[in-house]
């Protein structure tokens, strides 16, 4: 296979699945960043006991940090789980010094893109703007022509890094073993990303005050949520 073919479809690939599916995508903005991303925020709504949430897709609303109680019911007809299902409030809450009741969820799929589900989970009074944590999950979307798809995805995060759509700067992913098969993570970027084989792919995403340290920490409890929730 030529790898500069590869790369130059990942360059493409990257940005449709992993950014323009799940929009907004927000970059990690710490203490010392004055960058932040400007999100369009759904109307609050709410979600009932089952899990399931009302309204449009894009509906924002306050949850309770449970999970249902009868599992993930909530699969689109690709069979992808609602990503609000896979990682609670309390936990996020314990990480990013934030009441779990005052922190909201938001629907961040895609309609163009039933391959991929993303959730929101935001909060208001941060020091920055558009305060939250993303979790986004997808099946392969080109499988047919690149089967290999993640394995190229994760890899060459770690080769290429990822440009900063805000400036020439090119963030910098690091190994992240532990979780599936291969993973990458950028402290910088505020992302963390792995694939279960090439049928899966997950990212953890940052938009917080959170030093690298306490990120990762995060990152990590968070990841391990992610995993324990999901039904392969």
């Amino acid at each position: 296979m030529n790898y500069k073919i590869v790369d130059m479809r990942l360059l493409i690939l990257m940005v449709v699945v992993f950014l323009a599916s799940c929009k907004p995508d927000a970059p990690v903005t710490t203490q010392s960043e004055d960058n932040t991303p400007s999100q369009t925020v759904p109307a609050k709504n709410s979600r009932n006991e089952g899990g399931e949430q009302s309204g449009n897709s894009g509906s924002m609303t306050k949850a309770d940090g449970k999970k249902p109680s009868s599992g993930i019911t909530n699969y689109n007809k690709e069979g992808i789980p609602d990503a609000c299902d896979l990682l609670s409030t309390k936990t996020i809450a314990r990480y990013v010094n934030q009441p779990a009741e005052e922190i909201f969820l938001a629907d961040g799929s895609s309609p163009q893109n039933p391959l991929a589900r993303a959730c929101f989970f935001k909060w208001d009074g941060s020091a920055i703007a558009n305060a939250g944590v993303m979790v986004q999950l997808q099946r392969n979307p080109v499988q047919v022509d690149v089967p290999e798809y993640f394995t190229y995805l994760i890899s060459s995060k770690k080769t290429d890094g990822e440009k900063n759509p805000a400036s020439p700067e090119v963030f910098k992913y690091k190994d992240w073993p532990g979780f599936g098969d291969d993973g990458a993570y950028s402290t910088e970027a505020g992302k963390y990303v792995w694939r279960i084989s090439n049928d899966w792919a997950f990212m953890v995403a940052f938009n917080t005050v959170l030093e690298p340290k306490a990120q990762k920490i995060a990152a990590e409890a968070f990841a391990q949520e992610v995993m324990s929730n999901m039904e392969f």
